[in-house]
């Protein structure tokens, strides 16, 4: 996702224990079920939470990365929802960890005026790409019929549920929806790949020209 995306965190000791509560009895249920006549095909549920934080970043770092290569610079790739708990640079660009890897968000700014939309809608067009792109890098190096084939062995069942994680994310970020966050408007970057072609020239030179 791009520009703004929901960060506030919990913002009352009530939000943060019905937090706290949800995650313990979700966490405790998925060890319960787990344990019980276990079989190592339940594996997949946690390699698919793992998977999604996963991707999470890699979503993130491929909108990024496509904007710095089309000549836009990056102020910003946030992974996370909540308070702010760590800031590096990594790859070049400056990246923030929050409290809760349920979304993210990319802050890119053009530094000219040349095909504007065009690297717009493939900067938005980047994270689910390189999420679909990474799923066709397994299928082609595991082969079709052994990937969607059952199988009892984890590391095979963790990159089916990185697949299905991949499919799942790429495909819902790409139904054109908004909905309101704490800093304004958000946009899934299907709404934005289509949004962008109606963005006026005037807008692009404020976003290169704001400080």
């Amino acid at each position: 996702m791009l520009n703004n995306a929901p960060d506030r965190p919990p913002g009352t000791p009530n939000e943060w224990g019905v937090l706290v509560i949800i995650s313990f009895f979700f966490a405790l249920f998925l060890v319960v079920d787990l344990a019980r006549e276990f079989s190592i095909q339940k594996l997949s549920v946690p390699f698919f939470l793992v998977s999604w934080v996963v991707l999470l970043v890699v979503h993130e770092f491929g909108h990024a990365l496509v904007a710095r290569a089309l000549g836009w610079r990056v102020e910003k790739v946030s992974i996370g929802t909540g308070r702010v708990r760590a800031e590096y640079r990594l790859l070049g660009l400056p990246v923030e960890f929050r409290t809760l890897p349920l979304s993210g968000y990319v802050v890119p700014r053009p530094l000219d005026l040349r095909l504007p939309r065009v690297k717009h809608f493939l900067i938005y067009a980047a994270g689910p790409g390189v999420e679909l792109l990474s799923v066709a890098l397994w299928v082609v190096i595991l082969g079709t019929d052994r990937l969607l084939a059952a199988s009892a062995a984890p590391a095979i069942l963790a990159i089916q549920s990185y697949c299905v994680a991949a499919l799942f994310g790429s495909i819902f970020n790409l139904i054109p929806l908004s909905h309101t966050s704490g800093n304004g408007i958000a946009w899934s970057d299907g709404l934005g790949m289509i949004h962008c072609w109606g963005i006026p020239d005037e807008e692009y030179r404020r976003m290169r020209d704001e400080k």
